[in-house]
């Protein structure tokens, strides 16, 4: 009896191997993470552990807008932007705890663009959540929370094969089996991260720089529900980050990336989003930039060629805001109020300081 329970033991072990081994040369044969931001980002996370000290947060809105080169060269400091694709608020709250957990993070910006918090719930966008897990470190246990969170049981099966929610073209299974063979993970190449047909170039910790100007006008995106400008689901996680910052003693600041003015305009609803981040500010002992409403046009100096789209900055209007931002944040530390800076309200700011992306989507609608 005893030698048929160890052969049974035996079998399980077995098949365990033989499983794991087929689901990593399933992982290699189809699953492209060569050409992935977040891997590539969150491998430098990971080697710069103990020394990040600022921490920048968000979704698209924060990795091609905050270059974190220029911010240590103004600030001192040793930054990093770990912003992924459709970042929603519970992937800003478990990027922060594995930053957190390994760096003596001083200052979070968590960039608020306001779609991800009017989302209902994170499983509306699995693969923001993937994007993430899929390059964190398979003994994280922030990976595993973060996931089951998401999607729960529905979320096991992705973990276990990737392959699941990203398959590579079959034309290009020669190539990335090439890549993943020779230097596709090598620290410090961007090689396989750089697609000057599309313009886009990652510039390393986190940040990249996108070349072109916005060609279809500033439609938007999502307009805000005024009764409810905060999603639960957003309210929760953005106080679970507030509580975690608090409590570890780390400095949370929100702010908003620049947006077009015209594209602000197209946004019904907009002041009450604006209304509550303020409120939830005031509440938690923090402040909020929305650099949307920055009074000093001069100075931030965004225009038409500064977007790549109706909504996000290209490099040129990358460079502009992080100096910006840094004078801002040089500005508040020596004890300056910088609410000041920023117009009370929407119609205040699109009135006396709008850029010309109004003027022109003004013209267009009267041609």
């Amino acid at each position: 009896m005893r030698r048929n329970a160890l052969q049974k033991c035996g079998a399980l072990v077995l098949f365990l191997i033989l499983t794991a081994a087929l689901l990593k040369a399933v992982d290699f044969l189809l699953v492209d993470d060569v050409h992935s931001y977040s891997r590539v980002m969150l491998q430098e996370l990971y080697a710069q552990s103990g020394q990040i000290d600022t921490l920048f947060l968000g979704s698209s809105h924060c990795y091609r807008s905050v270059d974190p080169a220029v911010v240590d060269e103004t600030l001192g400091t040793h930054s990093f932007n770990a912003g992924s694709s459709q970042q929603l608020p519970d992937g800003s709250y478990y990027m922060l705890r594995e930053a957190a957990e390994q760096n003596p993070i001083k200052t979070v910006y968590l960039e608020m663009f306001y779609t991800g918090y009017n989302e209902s719930q994170s499983s509306n966008v699995p693969m923001a959540c993937y994007l993430l897990t899929d390059s964190m470190r398979w003994n994280s246990p922030n990976r595993y929370q973060y996931l089951w969170e998401m999607g729960q049981m529905a979320a096991l099966p992705d973990l276990l094969l990737p392959a699941r929610h990203g398959v590579a073209s079959p034309k290009d299974w020669l190539s990335l089996w090439k890549a993943k063979l020779t230097d596709g993970y090598q620290p410090g190449n961007y090689t396989y991260v750089t697609y000057p047909e599309e313009g886009e170039f990652y510039r390393g910790n986190g940040f990249v720089y996108t070349e072109g100007v916005a060609q279809d006008g500033f439609t938007t995106l999502q307009t805000v529900n005024t009764e409810q400008p905060l999603s639960a689901f957003g309210r929760e996680y953005l106080t679970r980050i507030a509580d975690y910052c608090r409590e570890q003693g780390i400095r949370l600041v929100l702010f908003t990336a620049p947006l077009p003015s015209a594209y602000v305009a197209n946004t019904d609803g907009y002041q009450a989003y604006v209304d509550a981040l303020c409120t939830f500010a005031a509440k938690n002992k923090t402040i909020y930039w929305d650099f949307s409403l920055y009074r000093d046009r001069k100075m931030l100096g965004l225009g038409l060629e500064d977007f790549s789209d109706a909504h996000h900055l290209n490099g040129s209007g990358a460079e502009k805001f992080t100096a910006v931002l840094c004078d801002t944040i040089a500005r508040d530390a020596a004890g300056e109020d910088t609410a000041s800076l920023f117009c009370d309200t929407v119609e205040e700011s699109l009135s006396q300081y709008a850029d010309n992306t109004i003027f022109m989507a003004d013209a267009a609608m009267n041609s």
